[in-house]
């Protein structure tokens, strides 16, 4: 029990620390975008700072699980939207079938490489998506 509690306390603290990073990235992508007026790099300073911020929010959420309230998905609440994520799965996965496809017809390096992020941020999507199945075994044992 002590155990558990020092490593509770250690993953607060780090995920403290995390934050701190997190708004110093922010800042430091907000001080790039002012000091150029390129569409390219400000783009990718754009992305950063919008996942620096998300990423801050989903360490919130983790903080105030400990200090607050700790979350919570009832079978009801799952069960009465998963037929419109699986749905939302299929999107996810045809809009990676599209960035590969449209990845393979340029010959840009720049357009590669921003539809490269596209299929990888897709990807991503999906993932999380899916391990929502993982949630959801968690919560009907016997599904």
């Amino acid at each position: 029990m002590a155990k558990q509690k020092e490593l509770n306390e250690n993953l607060l603290k780090v995920l403290k620390n995390w934050q701190v990073i997190e708004d110093k990235s922010v800042k430091s992508t907000t001080e790039i975008m002012g000091k150029t007026k390129n569409t390219l790099v400000r783009l990718i300073m754009e992305i950063i700072r919008q996942d620096s911020a998300m990423h801050k929010r989903v360490q919130q959420l983790i903080i105030d699980s400990f200090e607050k309230e700790a979350i919570t998905l009832t079978p009801e609440e799952l069960g009465g939207i998963w037929d419109m994520v699986e749905n939302h799965i299929e999107l996810e996965k045809e809009t990676v079938r599209l960035a590969e496809e449209a990845r393979k017809s340029s010959n840009s390096f720049v357009i590669r490489y921003l539809l490269n992020y596209l299929m990888i941020d897709e990807q991503k999507h999906n993932r999380i998506l899916e391990q929502m199945e993982d949630i959801k075994a968690g919560i009907y044992p016997y599904a």
